[in-house]
């Protein structure tokens, strides 16, 4: 019963985390995270395909998941 709701948390967590870009940079921090640069490559520099191609990688990340949990069987106990 605990193992459905966990991995309906983490997507849930982890869906909504892709759009935080710009909190990185409020936040602060130094450590170089793809938001960051994906919020860099967007502003100043102008560069919106490098942009695009920084933010697939949390969306490919995402789709894995979703297809790893759903082969588990997991989704079906919802």
């Amino acid at each position: 019963m605990l193992v459905p709701s966990v991995f309906a948390g983490s997507i849930f967590t982890f869906s909504l985390s892709l759009g935080d870009y710009i909190t990185v940079q409020i936040v602060g921090g130094k450590t170089q995270l793809l938001g960051n640069l994906v919020y860099a490559n967007i502003g100043a520099a102008n560069n919106l395909p490098f942009a695009a191609a920084i933010a697939t990688v949390p969306v490919l990340i995402m789709v894995i998941y979703l297809t790893a949990v759903r082969r588990s069987g997991a989704l079906e106990e919802l």
